[in-house]
């Protein structure tokens, strides 16, 4: 645990991952300027390819501790003359070192003189978000489009597609002026995921995808995954009592054949 260069506090942890990159977990920000509860998110450092999750995670982190208005802007400077203002300045200060401690050092240095946290960000989103690049929305839609189930659980291949529709989603901001055409768009765009997902599982699955598709309306996306996982916990459990049956068989195979090769020689014997 380090010390804030900004207000003497200690500050987040940094740990190394399983893929060597640097994570720190989540800030120490109370209600006051005192040290309050750490919050139990990990958040990988900001390494320039990485802004999307890197950006939420800050967010959530902040948000949890009611300081989002610090990033957003609504947590605005006191006047002079306001009593408030030298608080104001030292959370401002604290969440401002925060936000460089999750760059990697490279990036932070340059945001060290900025006089807000929302500077900070807004610097940052300008250099590194690619919300309007087309390249990362294709790559984001062909990784979907070739996800396969392999050799993966439901599961895991349910949550890989989940953790890249969220992503995809950062990339839009639809601002729909008729409620219900907001609304027959997200189910149509839910269906499609559900198509996607069936579509990736594996051939032994096919049975439970057929009576998925076989339905007047689709189910939700929550709804397929749920189903399509009972039957795969089914056919695990099916397999199972399977093998334990055959060594059972097996067993009794060699002392059967003994007492055969007993019998045959007794006949030889007599004969």
């Amino acid at each position: 645990m380090e010390k804030n260069a900004a207000t003497g506090e200690n500050s987040s942890t940094t740990s190394t991952n399983s893929g060597g990159n640097e994570t720190v977990s989540s800030p120490i920000i109370s209600d006051s300027l005192s040290i309050g509860t750490n919050l139990q998110l990990v958040i990988q450092k900001l390494n320039g390819k990485n802004y999307v999750e890197w950006a939420q995670s800050v967010k959530l982190a902040l948000d949890g501790k009611g300081k989002l208005g610090y990033l957003t802007g609504d947590t605005s400077q006191p006047g002079v003359t306001d009593p408030s203002l030298p608080r104001w300045k030292s959370e401002n200060s604290l969440i401002i070192a925060w936000l460089i401690n999750l760059m990697d050092s490279s990036i932070g240095k340059s945001y060290l003189f900025l006089p807000t946290a929302k500077d900070v960000l807004e610097a940052v989103r300008d250099c590194y978000s690619d919300l309007e690049n087309s390249s990362q929305i294709y790559e984001l839609k062909t990784q979907l489009w070739q996800s396969k189930q392999g050799d993966k659980d439901v599961t895991t291949f349910y949550n890989l597609m989940v953790t890249l529709w969220q992503e995809l989603d950062q990339y839009y901001e639809d601002d729909w002026e008729n409620p219900n055409d907001a609304t027959r768009f997200k189910k149509r765009e839910e269906n499609d995921r559900v198509y996607m997902f069936l579509a990736g599982l594996n051939q032994e699955l096919n049975e439970v995808r057929g009576r998925i598709l076989g339905r007047k309306s689709l189910p939700s996306m929550r709804e397929v995954f749920f189903e399509v996982r009972r039957e795969e916990s089914r056919r695990k459990s099916c397999c199972e009592t399977l093998m334990v049956q055959g060594c059972k068989k097996l067993k009794v195979q060699p002392w059967l054949q003994g007492d055969t090769n007993q019998k045959e020689k007794k006949e030889a014997t007599l004969v």
